[in-house]
């Protein structure tokens, strides 16, 4: 039998759907000029027209609230449940792919779905292996970056 079958039909209905509500927030200048500050990155990049280019690791501040669930996160608001009980959550790895450079004055969205879901047996019994992608696009709906995050609940 192999790992993904031993999901379910309902865990499968998840991939591909929105993990949480998107978000959407506005790049002001002082964000980017903070952050490079607070790494000491000295290169301060304008374009052409004069506006400022954030260094390929920045992203703004999403404001999300949410409520503290049993395991100690914070949920965001229009977050879904999966059908799985979870004592423990253990961060696996993180992908990111850049697009176009993020400039001041863009306003960003992002939707986060699940990509891809995997059960395995582990030591201390079954765990379940969830692959999010998070897109964050400007306004104008380019790609800035995509963010691929595994969490292993068990």
């Amino acid at each position: 039998m192999t790992a993904g079958s031993l999901l379910t039909p309902e865990l499968l209905a998840f991939i591909g759907k929105p993990m949480w509500d998107c978000e959407t927030t506005l790049v002001r200048e002082d964000d980017i000029l903070r952050y490079q500050e607070a790494l000491a990155d000295t290169l301060i990049i304008r374009e052409a027209d004069g506006v400022l280019r954030a260094p390929p690791l920045f992203l703004p501040a999403f404001h999300h609230g949410g409520v503290i669930g049993e395991d100690g996160r914070r949920r965001k608001p229009g977050e879904i449940e999966l059908p799985v009980k979870v004592k423990r959550r253990l961060m696996a790895g993180c992908r990111v792919e850049f697009g176009v450079p993020i400039r001041a004055g863009y306003t960003i969205t992002a939707t986060t779905v699940i990509e891809s879901l995997t059960k395995k047996q582990g030591a201390n019994g079954p765990m379940l292996l969830i692959v999010t992608a998070t897109e964050y696009r400007n306004q104008h709906g380019d790609l800035n970056r995509v963010e691929r995050w595994t969490v292993i609940r068990r």
